[in-house]
């Protein structure tokens, strides 16, 4: 079997949640230990370097696959479902589906709930359908506040932007995962937390895998990390936030690789809902007061701050990828295609970016939208709304639209089967190789006519 497919794991086109499924299935279905430690010789090596493909290959194997206490800690106050009612009861509507859920709320008793989602996060016990029936409500707030940020930014203003791309991933993520939780308590799956290789392969062959991952250099304590990790339930960005401080601040040493900076931490923590960690550093004066910025203390070096405290959007990158801040400042984000591409999967920010008309202003990004995207949501929405496929900036979205795989409703797309929109050597060219027949047979009609 061929090496290659375990670099999977470092596939920065995929959800660590997705590249950690991926991984287990396929080391699940390789029987001999040889075999496995050639199918994983690409990839446990970059942990002990301090490449990007290195930290992207310890978020895979570092992820919890069932983090809810996590998840709730974040909402249990349930301030964007607030946020929402106070701004409808001084006179401010939304449109229909955040109507509902305003209408949904103002049935519950808020302050209980909020005091039951509290408890569940002290205590670890799970809470009851009937609380955990708010998390979709506070995902529809989430997002509604992720469009609002996006939509009065500008785009063009690089500081901005840095600043504020990592929260929106953030909450992003935070408004799927709460969605997801809630699904999976309707289907009675179990909220057990445990790390993803373990929940994905089953005891049997995590223990295998664990076994032959002892036969690399360091393959000892990457496999009792991860025993840590099973107890601390971090989850991707905090792990990369860790690793920022580690490389801000030279622990344990300079150059560190990625496995050891993830030692340093893991090991040092003190345990709890939100782990926690004090140690003494020497923080140059500058750097105190970035990292006070990011929820860090220093009091006269010795350094302190917990999970909960830690303000992740400050101490990441646009792709929530830790970063060097020694230099006493954030790097500039990357091209606003780069930027799409990196975001692609997600939904609810694509909107974002193409609601803001500061951002589809950019030449060809809504066409690299269309090219790039699998979505038939963020396709139809861009093949409704107006501004989004027309003007020079635009020209060659109607093209990719009729060239698009996915299933866009036909009564969508008849409108660009026109010279208006697409030239005729493009319509010939559609009428024999575009890549749905129904599209092939519409355009020839048209061509037909004309």
């Amino acid at each position: 079997m061929s090496s290659e497919p375990s670099l999977v794991a470092v596939d920065p086109t995929l959800q660590e949640s997705e590249r950690c499924e991926r991984i287990s299935e396929m080391l699940r279905n390789i029987e001999l230990p040889e075999t496995k430690k050639r199918f994983l010789s690409p990839c446990v090596p970059l942990l002990s370097g301090n490449g990007p493909e290195g930290e992207r290959a310890l978020r895979t194997f570092f992820y919890v696959g069932t983090t809810w206490r996590a998840y709730l800690q974040k909402v249990q106050d349930l301030r964007h479902l607030r946020r929402i009612m106070a701004r409808h009861s001084n006179g401010t509507r939304f449109v229909a589906d955040l109507e509902a859920v305003v209408e949904r709320a103002e049935a519950l008793d808020l302050d209980a709930v909020r005091r039951k989602l509290r408890a569940a996060v002290e205590t670890g016990i799970f809470p009851d359908l009937e609380t955990i029936s708010v998390l979709p409500m506070e995902a529809a707030c989430l997002r509604e506040r992720t469009r609002h940020l996006a939509d009065t930014a500008d785009p063009y203003s690089m500081k901005t932007m840095a600043r504020l791309l990592p929260l929106l991933r953030i909450y992003d993520e935070l408004s799927d995962r709460l969605d997801v939780l809630h699904r999976d308590v309707q289907e009675r799956v179990s909220q057990a937390p445990d790390l993803g290789l373990y929940k994905f392969m089953g005891e049997k062959e995590y223990v295998r895998a664990t076994q032959v991952m002892r036969e690399f250099p360091g393959g000892g304590e990457l496999v009792e990390l991860l025993g840590l990790q099973r107890v601390m339930q971090l989850d991707p960005p905090v792990l990369s936030a860790l690793l920022t401080i580690g490389r801000t601040l030279k622990l344990p040493r300079p150059d560190a690789a990625w496995l050891e900076i993830a030692s340093f931490f893991l090991r040092s923590a003190a345990f709890g809902p939100s782990p926690s960690w004090s140690f003494r550093c020497n923080v140059p004066m500058f750097l105190g007061k970035i990292l006070a910025r990011a929820g860090i203390r220093n009091e006269s070096g010795l350094v302190s701050f917990s999970v909960a405290d830690l303000q992740l959007p400050a101490l990441l990158d646009a792709d929530t990828a830790s970063i060097d801040l020694s230099a006493g400042r954030k790097p500039p984000p990357p091209d606003w295609k780069g930027l799409v591409l990196s975001n692609i999967t997600r939904d609810t920010l694509v909107t974002s970016f193409l609601n803001n008309s500061k951002c589809t202003r950019v030449p060809g990004l809504v066409e690299t939208v269309v090219v790039n995207t699998r979505s038939v949501q963020i396709l139809s929405y861009i093949a409704t709304k107006r501004e989004l496929h027309t003007g020079h900036q635009n020209k060659g979205v109607p093209t990719a639209l009729l060239r698009s795989r996915c299933k866009i409703p036909i009564n969508l797309l008849r409108r660009f089967m026109h010279l208006r929109f697409v030239p005729r050597a493009e319509l010939k060219d559609l009428s024999i190789r575009a890549p749905r027949a129904e599209i092939q047979k519409e355009v020839g009609m048209y061509l037909e006519t004309i």
